[in-house]
């Protein structure tokens, strides 16, 4: 990070107003009528952090968001504001503004699939029940269901419960058609659990709706564009390039404000379960990205349950833990949940008149500011343009009054027909898909006799024998022999399973299981150390680590129980690990049944081999990408039902744990 320090705005003495990027992370709100510069303090927050290396991911319902992409040129004006040059090349040379457009190819087009279920792999059981539960009242939400009434929670209900079975059996629906069919014939199991909820009008119903969403318009959204994901939001997909992503999501584009809901709920949600998979390391602070939504009242009401209203609150409550900072702004405080702003920290107040909204208002500052309440309330009407209170407990002890930063971007309105000029071909490259002919599941891939079918390309280019990233196909990855195969699991998991009479009885039985691989790092390198305490002499050790893909964490063997750790006391050459314990095999990657996307980012091996010379003294030789397979097991109290996931290598038969 380059700065921890936002630079806000100028006192009336003339003095500079600044922000610890620890407050953002505590997330903020920015109310104000119209007119009254909100969205530009917004938009000086999203230039501030951009400049210091964090990714933005920004909500632009009207289109002022996106002409952030456009660097002020008038050297003379930022001057005469009090804001240098400098700070305006800084953003224009270190941040790249991408303008995404669902359904929609006059920007960089962005799809979404809501039956894709990668997402909920590795989620605990409750955020996998919640996963599946946001997802369906999405689905419901969108094909016209209100799920506040019994209707819409029984469609709710019944997709939450297709889900679930889909997700389990690894059955891919790359589209509504292929919902549609599985619903029309349903399997005996899924059908048992549905039909207490699901009548035949109620089912028939259904299938109407979800045809409806398969002609005209409304289908672009599932079709048109890029299939949405967090990595290219953030720009983590990207190499090499050091600049910072800015990502506006262009919500104009979209025909309906069900539309919009969708597709909030689907991108939040989906950067909600981005953070279980990637919270911050051990000892790790600070902010990963910021989440930006302008006028977020509509969707964000007090008493509706718009489809994107529990995804929002769930991030407001968790994101900071993970690292992530939400920035919301509204004209229309009155309009939103008051309990969703009680998870923010720092407010930026500009003028407000309505009673409705200075009592919402009120009410915050006598849990902010008790002593001064009076006080603060008589100045917010009459504040003028550009000139804010802003309230922050944890960083200034009583509020501050000051006028907004000049924007060292344009503030305009961009329109549909200006977007295409405005995204550089080598984006839309970078980002286009090869159309594909349709995928055409057969009956027999519904049945319960799936299990364990492998997800098929999401980006499967027309010719299906063709793996989705050609340019790797020469790469070769090291594919661990399994040794473990399904009939002997529950022989293998007895040791992980509470029990009494010595063990004899257990507790827990095993519902189901999934076999899937863990992407790890091997690598190869020499540890030079000394012979010992009392030697000056240096010997040399060759020597091999492995660790995790994601987190970067080393990978240790003890107690039958595979961990993953960010920092060990062993010297490396004492650590155990998978050395003459496992057998690698080589494999090129066009040939290997794993799909290389969920990797995200490509495996970066100068940042590992600067991470392990850090660690020890070390010479990395060699890294090379491996691939663990892992038994995915779904276990269940006997008596309670409480469930609960275990994860067995396939190939040693230990618990893979990552707590």
């Amino acid at each position: 990070m380059k700065n921890n320090k936002l630079f806000l705005g100028f006192r009336e003495e003339g003095e500079t107003v600044t922000l610890s990027m620890e407050s953002l992370q505590k997330h903020i709100a920015c109310f104000g009528a119209s007119g009254s510069g909100k969205t530009v303090a917004c938009k000086v927050i999203v230039e501030e952090v951009a400049r210091a290396g964090i990714p933005v991911i920004a909500f632009d319902p009207q289109g002022d968001i996106a002409s952030l992409i456009h660097p002020e040129p008038d050297d003379q004006l930022l001057e005469g504001k009090g804001i240098p040059a400098g700070i305006r090349d800084s953003f224009a040379q270190s941040v790249e503004v991408v303008i995404w457009t669902p359904g929609s190819s006059k920007g960089l087009p962005l799809s979404i699939n809501p039956l894709r279920f990668e997402d909920a792999s590795g989620l605990s059981v409750e955020d996998s029940l919640r996963f599946f539960s946001a997802t369906a009242r999405n689905v419901a939400g969108l094909i016209g269901y209100d799920t506040d009434n019994d209707e819409g929670k029984a469609a709710e209900s019944a997709l939450t419960a297709v889900f679930e079975y889909c997700a389990a059996r690894h059955i891919r629906m790359s589209s509504f058609m292929e919902l549609i069919d599985l619903l029309t014939d349903l399997p005996e199991s899924i059908n048992n659990i549905i039909r207490p909820v699901m009548s035949a009008r109620l089912m028939e119903d259904l299938l109407r709706k979800l045809r409806l969403m398969t002609m005209g318009s409304r289908k672009l959204i599932f079709e048109t564009g890029y299939p949405a994901s967090v990595e290219a939001l953030l720009g983590l997909d990207r190499t090499g390039t050091s600049k910072t992503r800015v990502s506006v999501i262009y919500l104009n584009t979209l025909g309906s404000q069900e539309e919009k809901e969708f597709f909030m709920a689907s991108i939040t949600q989906m950067l909600y379960n981005w953070l279980l998979n990637n919270p911050l390391k051990k000892g790790q602070d600070g902010l990963q990205a910021l989440l930006y939504i302008d006028e977020i009242a509509p969707y964000l009401p007090p008493v509706k349950m718009p489809a994107c209203k529990e995804s929002l609150m769930l991030l407001f409550k968790q994101a900071r833990k993970y690292g992530l900072g939400c920035l919301i702004a509204t004209q229309n405080p009155g309009d939103i949940d008051y309990k969703s702003i009680a998870q923010i920290s720092t407010y930026c107040i500009g003028n407000l008149k309505t009673n409705q909204d200075l009592s919402k208002i009120e009410t915050r500052l006598e849990a902010m500011a008790p002593l001064r309440v009076k006080e603060i309330l008589s100045q917010i009407p009459a504040l003028t343009k550009g000139n804010f209170v802003l309230l922050s407990p944890d960083e200034f002890s009583n509020e501050i009054k000051f006028r907004i930063r000049w924007l060292v971007t344009r503030h305009d309105v961009i329109s549909e027909d200006q977007l295409s000029e405005l995204t550089p071909e080598e984006l839309r490259n970078k980002y286009k898909l090869t159309p594909k002919k349709p995928e055409i599941q057969t009956r027999e891939s519904f049945s319960d006799n799936s299990f364990g079918q492998p997800f098929e390309s999401e980006m499967a280019a027309a010719d299906p024998t063709k793996k989705p990233t050609p340019e790797y196909d020469n790469e070769t990855v090291l594919v661990a022999d399994h040794a473990l195969f399904e009939a002997d699991l529950y022989k293998k998991i007895r040791p992980y399973l509470p029990g009494n009479f010595f063990g004899l009885i257990k507790y827990e039985k095993l519902m189901s299981a999934t076999f899937d691989y863990l992407p790890l790092i091997r690598a190869d390198m020499i540890y030079t150390r000394r012979k010992s305490w009392f030697s000056k002499q240096m010997e040399e050790l060759p020597l091999t680590l492995y660790l995790d893909y994601r987190s970067m964490e080393i990978v240790t063997i003890s107690k039958r129980s595979i961990r993953f750790k960010a920092m060990t006391k062993i010297e490396p050459h004492k650590i155990e690990d998978f050395d003459n314990k496992v057998h690698f095999i080589e494999e090129k990657r066009d040939k290997t049944d794993y799909d290389f996307r969920k990797l995200g980012r490509k495996l970066d091996k100068e940042e590992v081999k600067t991470l392990l010379s850090r660690k020890y003294n070390v010479s990395v030789s060699n890294i090379q990408l491996v691939l663990l397979p892992v038994w995915n097991c779904q276990l269940a109290h006997r008596k309670s039902g409480t469930q609960r996931k275990l994860q067995l290598d396939a190939c040693l038969g230990f618990c893979v744990s990552k707590q």
